[in-house]
């Protein structure tokens, strides 16, 4: 059973009048010790605040944002952000406008820096971002399964999906689309040497539309994926995806760079480049992993044990 944050306090943090057109605010959670070193932990489009378990609720990210892991309450305050978006799926917040949320959090929380920031897939773009135009408001950066652009066959990847999704809605069948395309990104997020250890191939009788065992298993995480994402947010925050640029030169902060040998969405020669292309000399763990890009979920221990001794580190 996991252990709950001893503390939170949750925070309406006013969005900066250029990024109103997502929303008038956004919600910031604190939880765990609010006077120790602050960290920011930020995942994927699909994360939010409720990043450490509290009460009845379960974070999202077990085995590293828990006590006596890494990124331990009793020791640091952890923040977890909703990410902007615009909820019709017209628009995308670049990855530059969550930075700004972010500073925006700091100043609702009355924090004046952190002491880090761990992103991780769409979390470790906004930390690239977030450290190239606010230096002075962080003093480390983990970034994990992130790159400082994305990669052209994963942004074609997810422009498929987006189609999908745009397509439900025109015809009214949005939270099918939507799963679907949850489905299709599964495909990417994991390994073909993943789902062969696990389902068998192939379908039975003539029905073209038969399940195979793992579209079994991708239905019921589209499904499930409905219950944290609506087919508009999803639009805006998948774009948003496509749409950062960060120049590695301008992030100076010391940084910890972790990917999965097996990642197909930010394959390990790119975030070996990010380490020569940064502004200050960085430290990056390649591991061989089954779970592809979805490492830092399944692995979050592992990475962790990576993680602990970088922040401990003066």
């Amino acid at each position: 059973m996991l252990s709950s944050c001893p503390d939170y306090r949750d925070v309406e943090v006013r969005l900066p009048p250029p990024l109103r057109r997502y929303g008038e605010t956004v919600n910031l959670r604190l939880a765990g010790k609010q006077d120790g070193p602050a960290i920011a932990a930020l995942g994927g489009i699909s994360g939010n605040r409720l990043v450490c378990h509290v009460g009845a609720g379960t974070g999202w990210w077990p085995g590293l944002v828990e006590q006596g892991c890494a990124l331990d309450p009793d020791r640091y305050c952890i923040l977890g952000l909703d990410f902007a978006a615009d909820p019709t799926g017209q628009s995308a917040p670049s990855t530059e406008d969550q930075a700004h949320v972010l500073a925006a959090a700091l100043d609702a929380a009355g924090i004046e820096a952190l002491a880090a920031l761990v992103g991780a897939s769409y979390g470790g773009m906004v930390g690239l971002s977030f450290a190239s135009h606010y230096p002075e408001r962080i003093r480390k950066l983990v970034v994990i399964s992130a790159d400082a652009e994305p990669h052209a066959g994963a942004s074609a990847t997810r422009e498929l999906q987006r189609r999908v999704v745009a397509l439900g809605l025109q015809t009214g069948r949005a939270d099918e689309a939507l799963s679907i395309a949850r489905g299709m990104a599964m495909l990417t997020y994991r390994t073909p040497e993943e789902f062969e250890t696990r389902f068998r191939g192939g379908i039975d009788g003539d029905d073209p539309l038969a399940q195979c065992e793992a579209g079994s298993y991708l239905s019921a995480r589209g499904e499930a994926f409905q219950e944290v994402m609506s087919p508009g947010r999803f639009l805006s925050l998948s774009a948003s995806i496509d749409r950062h640029r960060v120049n590695p030169a301008s992030v100076v902060t010391r940084t910890l760079l972790i990917g999965a040998r097996s990642d197909q969405l930010v394959p390990p020669g790119r975030m070996e480049a990010l380490r020569g292309q940064l502004g200050s000399p960085a430290e990056l763990h390649l591991l061989d992993c089954l779970f592809g890009h979805d490492m830092f979920l399944k692995e979050a221990a592992r990475i962790g044990s990576i993680i602990r001794p970088f922040l401990e580190e003066a």
